[in-house]
């Protein structure tokens, strides 16, 4: 029996990740059809989902970014979230900029009565007490974020997803609804250089070509191949392993720049691309490759929690005499360590976290009340001009005929940190590339050998990729950003490590 296969022994794989469980025998035992139409359940993890909605509390950026560049966006693709329920987290940032928007509409009262008191009246007292109050409003701010019934509820054994905040109106709700169908699909309509932008980090991809013409009996032909049966027999090996939640599906990448005339991916110019395309459009892709729609067998593993989503995207081409295998690996890292504080929250505030309060918010008061005239102006239109955007886009489709469609914001991925926490999960993202490619490549020999084609070239590339790992030779090939010893080899700034004012 083959390293991976599902057998008595294989737990151990499993046992180096105690906090995923393991794929589970209903999933094995799949067939390749049934996968591809399976929509990924990432491990049926939930607190990426409360980290998320307790991002959008206790960043105001961030929560700005999802409804700015997200939910406010009329025209634009969703690209995945692992392990995240986007309108939940939507509703929730909904819910916090109005909270902020409340308290800054207090602050720009007390901040024109200090100009009235300081410039006009003259009287100092009063302008102490005005910037008295103003101290409180946002201790009390704080206070209540923290410690208020909202982010309290985000704690683990209180959150319910079906107890997210309602949307402010019906136009939200539908914007939500459409979006959370993207969840469901199986195309991805990405903006920019690279199309794998909800799927964290890639890694060192690499890519092959070998003769299929070949074969490996002297004076006879190998036999011809359909493409798409490809794809289904690596699916169906690769979905033997037993690798931690391990998911696959079968995934289209398309430019979101080139659609505007297409009606397979844009029904309607005006509004968003499709979330899913049919199995049989896959396939004809996967026989006829085009430049701006890609399908991609995509396999996942996730483990901890949903927080790590490692991922390997498997992409074959035939042509006449040729078959070309391009392979990007990913890894979606865990999130920033300040959206965790829900997790440390005790449901009283402490004497000492009531002293930290007092003091960060005696700093930032006189930044946080300059700004909030500016910030209490856009708060009345929570979805940042999204009329005057509209407008501005809708031109753009129906005059010009120049539109990008693609996704600019990955909910994941900004709130992510660049790199692994801990050295177990560095080594299991690790585990799971070299365990997958192994078996993509031990298959693809099995399938080439079934039709009589001559691997001697590829089976010695196998061995260069899964022996050294970085190769350059004889048709292989591995692209990488950067060279470095180490998961950590970079350069940190001094600004990373300096703390900052609180000016939420």
């Amino acid at each position: 029996m083959e390293a991976g296969d599902t057998a008595p022994t294989i737990p151990v794989l499993s046992g180096s990740l105690p906090t995923a469980p393991t794929v589970s025998m209903e999933l094995l035992n799949r067939s390749a059809a049934q996968r591809r139409t399976a929509v990924p359940r990432w491990g049926n993890g939930r607190d990426v989902t409360r980290y998320i909605c307790a991002a959008a509390y206790l960043d105001r950026e961030y929560a700005k970014s999802l409804i700015k560049q997200l939910a406010a966006e009329p025209h634009l693709g969703v690209v995945a979230a692992p392990a995240c329920d986007i309108p939940v987290a939507l509703r929730h940032a909904y819910l916090a900029n109005t909270r902020r928007h409340g308290r800054d509409l207090v602050l720009t009262v007390l901040f024109l009565l200090a100009l009235v008191f300081t410039f006009w009246v003259g009287d100092g007292g009063i302008t102490l007490l005005v910037l008295f109050l103003s101290w409180v409003t946002l201790f009390s701010f704080e206070l209540s974020t923290k410690y208020g019934r909202h982010l309290q509820s985000l704690r683990p054994d209180r959150f319910d997803p079906a107890a997210a905040p309602t949307p402010l109106n019906d136009d939200i709700a539908t914007r939500l609804r459409q979006i959370g169908t993207y969840a469901e699909g199986n195309v991805t309509t990405y903006s920019g250089y690279s199309p794998f932008i909800g799927y964290g980090f890639e890694r060192n991809q690499w890519s092959l070509t070998f003769d299929v013409t070949t074969s490996d009996q002297p004076g006879s032909k190998p036999q011809e191949f359909d493409v798409a049966d490809l794809y289904a027999h690596i699916a169906e090996r690769v979905g033997s392993l037993a690798l931690p939640c391990l998911e696959i599906e079968e995934r289209l990448f398309v430019d979101g720049s080139t659609i505007l005339e297409d009606r397979r991916f844009l029904p309607d110019p005006l509004g968003r691309p499709v979330a899913r395309v049919p199995n049989e459009q896959l396939d004809a892709l996967k026989r006829t490759p085009e430049e701006g729609a890609r399908p991609y067998l995509a396999v996942y593993s996730t483990g901890w929690g949903g927080e790590v989503v490692t991922s390997l995207f498997l992409r074959f081409v035939r042509s006449d005499s040729n078959l070309f295998v391009e392979a990007v690996p990913t890894v979606l890292y865990p999130l920033l360590d300040r959206y965790r504080v829900i997790d440390t929250l005790m449901p009283r505030p402490p004497v000492r976290e009531v002293f930290s309060l007092l003091s960060g918010t005696l700093i930032s008061t006189v930044f946080v009340l300059l700004a909030a005239p500016v910030r209490a102006v856009a708060g009345f239109a929570p979805d940042y001009g999204m009329s005057w955007r509209r407008r501005r886009q809708d031109k753009l489709i129906t005059r010009l005929r120049r539109f990008d469609y693609g996704a600019v914001l990955s909910v994941r991925r900004h709130a992510a940190s660049a790199g692994h926490h801990r050295h177990f999960q560095n080594a299991d993202s690790g585990m799971v590339l070299k365990t997958v490619e192994k078996r993509v490549l031990d298959a693809l020999v099995e399938f080439a050998v079934e039709r009589g084609i001559d691997v001697g070239e590829l089976v010695q590339r196998q061995q260069m990729i899964i022996n050294n790992g970085i190769i350059a030779a004889g048709g292989a090939r591995v692209d990488s950003s950067s060279v470095a010893s180490g998961e950590r080899s970079r350069v940190s700034t001094v600004l990373n490590k300096i703390p900052g004012l609180n000016l939420d």
